[in-house]
């Protein structure tokens, strides 16, 4: 039974996995742009909050396979801490200066 499903698979091929990756991909992409969609939300279990992550990777940054056997590689990406703002450095943000004589104008 098993060779009679392997010999079908096997003249597929390589077009057949290509295909195959494709269709993960794609089906990656859409659950990828719905998810960016949603609002965050609080895990019951760990009770944090869970937002969009950029962890997937595009098709163009697909590259050819490096080692034997190897279809694709993709580059790597560091993660970075995101620079939070300084409230103090912002001139909009900064605390209103009391005392003096204030004026208004149009």
């Amino acid at each position: 039974m098993a060779t009679a499903l392997h010999k079908p698979l096997k003249c597929l091929g390589e077009e057949f996995y290509r295909e195959a990756l494709e269709h993960c991909r794609s089906y990656n992409a859409r659950l990828c742009a719905e998810r960016s969609l949603r609002l965050p939300f609080l895990d019951a279990q760990t009770g944090v909050a869970q937002g969009n992550c950029y962890i997937w990777m595009e098709k163009t940054h697909r590259g050819p396979g490096l080692s034997p056997g190897q279809l694709y590689t993709y580059p790597a990406r560091c993660w970075r801490k995101k620079r939070r703002l300084n409230i103090l450095e912002d001139p909009r943000l900064r605390p209103c200066e009391r005392g003096g004589n204030p004026t208004l104008t149009p």
